[in-house]
């Protein structure tokens, strides 16, 4: 071999892997900072679990991830081997001891048999089987062909040095025994003619070689840069469900004084985290993030993957302004020019992009960031959402209905109503109702069905009534950060004055902003869903029903299930209620599919492609039900209305409090 050559060769390909790292992380080191060195533990464990050994997708799809899984798990073993590689470039005879040479030898072997299988399965994947969400791409298809042409040369490599040196290095002998394919290649080729044996040794390590420094310049030109990025991103991750919306200083904006200062959220690239830019380089572009989406699925504009290749484009595209250190030089907002507004505003924020994605990728607080700009900054936002603010502003509901009359809905229903710190120390919890189940009266049918239940458990509970404030987690999602902290510390104040400790909610959503956003604000509570207590009331007997229901279906409500991570306390009360096992619908639990009614979507208008409740109800009616179940209201609004629109639907919608009210054993 050439040691000159092999110098040269990595000198070269060593100069173009930097070149091309240097291009995207100067833009990533040029972004907003952010320290991120909280929860090490929990940051190591996942580049651990989902990292090396890709936990998540071989769990969400156990075939294409034990693909990848094999794949990757095999570069990183076979590292090794192509530094005796670059060795042997330097010394013919270079092997390992012989007390390891021989075991690796074999192990290395199995590895690149398998690493082989994977990637012939990858190409029967793209090009038999053809999923939805891989869409054609030449870059994936010779990275693919790269590995597979590594693997075959190194086979090749090792028959023809095998027959070669054998004889004259007993190390490399002992290799041969131990290497069962190489050996076999060696068998094959074995009484070829010294010259061809020769020209087979030198071509098939230079090719690999090539190949391999060829793969190392191809990594950060494109999406399998990855390749380098995924372990870090990992580390650096919110560590978190995406329940939280990033906060906005509010006392800082207000005491801006030049336009200049007055910020939130995102306007352009500059205003972007380097996590933004570090994530969108690091996207695989894999599309899972698609297969449950409810707006993709109902052909509306967005696809996290489809956002994050627009933001690296457009990166790019911009470097040397965001590189160049001037404040000043213009660049474009990102809302419009990059991300469009349908695609801005079309997000439900169910978060199952995030629980999909297989390197946890962040992609919701870039689209709460941007709503903030374009609400608080801007002012150009959807116009149902300038009635929500003011009815928000005025009343504290979003339907803009009198505020003392939120308590009207229990009315004969002998509930008691805190007043103050005495009152809520005689009880057990307070019932927090929400706007929702206060005005709309499919929400009330919930509410009073849940007081039933609490009644005849004998649970000491009471409400707020016309005290109660709102949570403001709608005007949050859609990006009005000023009110939702007027709202959210109003009902801290109104919460802890009256000395609560423990909450019950029957809606996902106040669950969510009581549980994981108020405590910013001074509000620690113990949060139940109104399906936990029941469960809890169940298991110790307070309450008796009969299982007399059939063929019920669950949906899971994204903020009690996806972002709290309650999936079992439901299906354990449905469990109780039916004569028979309930049903799933095949988009359930992690992958269930959004109602449509989250980040603010409940008060917009769909006008492209078909409306979500619709898709959904349709998912149900296929395991044919007779009931379909909630356990949000927003949900049992969305899931009503959707069936009331599908033509020929039988089934009923009712939430598990209702179903559980009706269920009642008498005592």
């Amino acid at each position: 071999m050439s040691p000159l050559g092999v110098s040269l060769l990595m000198l070269v390909a060593l100069a173009g892997f930097g070149w091309g790292v240097w291009r995207k992380m100067a833009i990533v080191m040029a972004l907003q900072p952010e320290v991120r060195w909280d929860m090490p533990w929990s940051r190591l464990r996942s580049v651990l679990v989902n990292g090396l050994l890709q936990q998540r997708m071989v769990q969400r799809e156990w075939k294409p991830g034990l693909m990848h899984a094999v794949i990757f798990l095999g570069f990183m073993s076979l590292l090794l081997r192509k530094l005796q590689l670059i060795a042997i470039g330097y010394s013919e005879s270079a092997a390992f001891a012989p007390w390891f040479g021989g075991p690796f030898a074999a192990f290395k072997d199995f590895v690149e048999v398998a690493v082989t299988l994977a990637v012939l399965y990858g190409f029967w994947r793209r090009f038999v089987l053809k999923p939805a969400r891989l869409e054609p791409k030449r870059e994936a298809v010779l990275v693919l062909s790269l590995i597979l042409a590594i693997m075959l040369t190194d086979f090749a490599f090792d028959g023809f040095r095998f027959t070669l040196l054998a004889e004259r290095h007993p190390d490399i002998a002992h290799e041969r025994d131990w290497a069962f394919v190489g050996g076999a290649v060696a068998a094959a080729v074995q009484g070829l003619p010294t010259a061809t044996l020769q020209a087979g040794y030198v071509l098939s390590y230079w090719a690999q070689l090539i190949v391999v420094f060829s793969f190392l310049v191809l990594l950060p030109l494109g999406e399998h840069f990855h390749i380098v990025t995924a372990l870090p991103a990992l580390f650096f991750r919110r560590g978190r469900p995406a329940n939280r919306v990033p906060s906005v200083d509010i006392d800082k904006l207000m005491e801006a004084t030049e336009e200049a200062d007055m910020k939130a959220g995102v306007a352009t690239a500059r205003d972007l985290q380097w996590i933004d830019a570090f994530d969108v380089f690091t996207c695989t572009e894999c599309g899972r993030c698609k297969d449950a989406c409810p707006t993709h699925l109902t052909g509306k504009p967005l696809s996290m993957k489809a956002v994050n290749d627009s933001l690296k484009h457009h990166l790019v595209e911009h470097r040397a302004a965001l590189v160049g250190g001037d404040a000043k030089a213009e660049l474009p907002a990102l809302t419009g020019p990059v991300i469009s507004e349908d695609t801005l505003w079309a997000c439900t924020s169910c978060g199952y992009c995030e629980a999909a994605c297989p390197i946890e990728l962040e992609h919701l607080d870039r689209f709460f960031r941007m709503r903030q700009h374009q609400v608080m900054i801007a002012g150009e936002f959807p116009h149902e959402l300038k009635k929500v603010f003011e009815a928000y502003e005025s009343q504290g509901n979003p339907w803009g209905l009198d505020a003392g009359q939120r308590g009207d809905w229990a009315q004969g229903l002998n509930v008691p109503r805190v007043k103050g710190a005495e009152d809520m120390a005689a009880l057990d919890l307070l019932f927090y109702v929400g706007s929702a189940m206060s005005y709309d009266p499919r929400g009330q049918k919930i509410a009073r069905a849940f007081v039933t239940i609490l009644q005849r458990a004998g649970v000491r509970f009471g409400i707020l009534g016309p005290d109660e404030g709102s949570t403001g987690e709608c005007v949050r999602r859609t990006g009005n950060e000023m009110l939702f902290q007027q709202l959210a510390t109003a009902l801290v104040g109104t919460l802890n004055e009256r000395g609560v400790k423990r909450i019950v909610t029957c809606d996902p959503h106040a669950l969510n902003s009581l549980r994981n956003e108020v405590p910013e604000f001074g509000g620690h509570y113990d949060v139940l869903h109104h399906t936990q207590l029941i469960h809890e009331l169940l298991a110790q007997g307070r309450i008796q029903v009969n299982a007399a229901l059939q063929r019920v279906v669950f949906h899971d409500p994204c903020y009690l299930g996806r972002h709290n991570g309650e999936f079992e306390a439901p299906r354990a009360v449905l469990a109780r209620l039916c004569s028979d096992t309930p049903l799933e619908m095949a988009l359930n639990r992690e992958k269930a599919m959004c109602c449509g009614a989250g980040g603010g979507r409940m008060w917009m208008e769909e006008t492209i492609g078909k409306r979500i409740n619709i898709l959904r109800v349709e998912q149900a009616l296929e395991v044919q039900p007779q009931t379909i179940a909630t356990a949000c209201p927003y949900c049992a609004v969305m899931v009503g209305d959707g069936l009331g629109a599908v033509s020929g639907a039988t089934a009923t919608s009712r939430d598990i409090a209702e179903l559980v009210a009706e269920a009642l054993v008498p005592a």
